[in-house]
Order: structure tokens, then sequence, then C-alpha cells
């Protein structure tokens, strides 16, 4: 509501009739968005990808800001890298990308830059609901990259890109917690396990809220639990849409 004042507000542009003219751009507003309804054809098409953005199909983008030298991951990171790639992998070097792009439109984040920012300024927007090994489960992302691995014999390439997430995982949710809240209420522990996944086994962005929970049984919970809340309606999104804020600071360019 505050963005549609402001946007009509904007558009005024005779300063003696100011409401009158706030109305008929009120009103031209609503024909406009009654013919794109009805003949969706007549809208603009969608804006082309930031610089360096690469496209991976399916909807999801990798986005800026990246890493602009190669590096050799270490520590928890090598070693999930390497668990990710099989026996007998060798470790490839990588730079980070900060987002991803995921089909329902929203933007995944990640700890290496939204722990560089403020507070004030952070967009939280770096946990995932994801698939992995069967089940739903939830993690944040550390950062996502891509991997270059031997294409195998049976491709004409020499070599070919893994594009996938490092991921600090959340538990299992609370079971007793789950059958208290009829499935309403998803309580997780951040663990300290590191993961690889594809980008594609991405569902969404979610929040993870610290809380405290009492059960009835006046059980307080140990600290570090989180509560788990999806944005409401993602699965009436509009797939594919691309909806990438052009002056975000993250489209700048890539970093020394």
């Amino acid at each position: 509501m505050e963005r549609t004042i402001g946007n009509l507000g904007q558009e005024i542009r005779q300063p003696s009739r100011p409401y009158a003219n706030l109305s008929q751009e009120g009103v031209r507003r609503c024909q406009v968005n009654t013919l794109l309804s009805a003949i969706p054809e007549l809208d603009e098409p969608s804006k082309a990808l930031p610089i360096g953005a690469i496209d991976l199909g399916d909807g999801f983008v990798l986005l800026r800001k990246r890493d602009r030298y190669t590096f050799s991951p270490v520590g928890g990171a090598a070693q999930a890298i390497l668990d990710y790639l099989g026996d007998g992998a060798v470790l490839p070097r990588i730079k980070w990308w900060a987002r991803l792009l995921l089909p329902n439109g929203q933007i995944a984040r990640s700890v290496w830059r939204e722990t560089l920012k403020p507070l004030d300024q952070t967009r939280m927007s770096r946990n995932v609901k994801l698939k992995y090994q069967g089940s739903v489960r939830f993690g944040e992302v550390l950062y996502f990259t891509r991997l270059s691995v031997d294409a195998g014999l049976d491709d004409d390439r020499d070599w070919r890109w893994h594009n996938v997430a490092l991921i600090q995982m959340y538990s299992h949710p609370d079971n007793d917690l789950l059958q208290l809240s009829s499935h309403t209420v998803t309580s997780c522990t951040r663990l300290e396990d590191i993961c690889v996944i594809g980008v594609k086994e991405i569902l969404s962005v979610v929040a993870m809220i610290p809380h405290k929970p009492i059960l009835p049984s006046r059980v307080v919970r140990e600290e570090g639990q989180f509560f788990m809340l999806e944005k409401p309606g993602l699965d009436l999104s509009s797939v594919g849409i691309m909806n990438v804020p052009a002056d975000d600071e993250d489209n700048a360019a890539d970093l020394e």
C-alpha cells in the first residue's frame, strides 16, 4: 500500500490540482491493470538479466556478486565438496557467488554477503527450503559456486559445470511440537553439518526465527531453536518471471 501511494504521488503532474490529478492517475492505473489481466500479451517483456548473471535453466539464475579470482576451499567446505563429487575426485578451485534467482521469483542470498552488511541493511533471505536425500529440509546458504568436473567419456566436452550451494543444515523438525501444533509449528536447531546440493534442489526462501518454545507440560525447549516461516501463496507465483531489483548493490562490479 505504501509503495502504491508513493508511486502514484510521483506521477502527479499538476501541482495546482494535485488531488484531482492523483484520482485520475489511480483510475488510469486500474484501467491498465484490467487490460493486462484480460490480455497478458500487452505486458512488456521481462527485463534482461543483470550483467554477469548466468541462466542455469528451469528458471534458476546465478546472480552476482562473485569472487574475481578462484581459490581452493578448505576445512569443512572442502570435505563437503569432495563428498559431493565422489571417490577419486580432485578438489577444484572455485569462485563464490552471492545470490540465486528461483523460479518463484524469490532471490536466495548467502551468509558470505549478508554478514558483511549492517543489520539494518540485511535482507535475511539466506535460509532456504530444499530437497535433500529424499526429504524436505531447511538450511542456511553459505555461498553458491560452480564446480568444474570431468565430463566423462560419453560427453564431447572435456569438462562441465556443477552449479551447487554450500548449506549449513538445520535439524529435522521437533516431532513433539509438530504433533502438538497439528503440523503448524516447524521448529529446528542449527547443525554444524555442511553439505553441498545442486541449486535446483532449492525450493524456496524461508525465514528461520529464533524462539524458545514452552510445551504444555511446562517443559522448556533448549536454546537455539528456530521456527520456520514460509511466505504464503508461493505455489500460485508466476513461474519464470524475472524480478531482479535494478538498484541492488550486488549487481555492481565483482570483487577484487
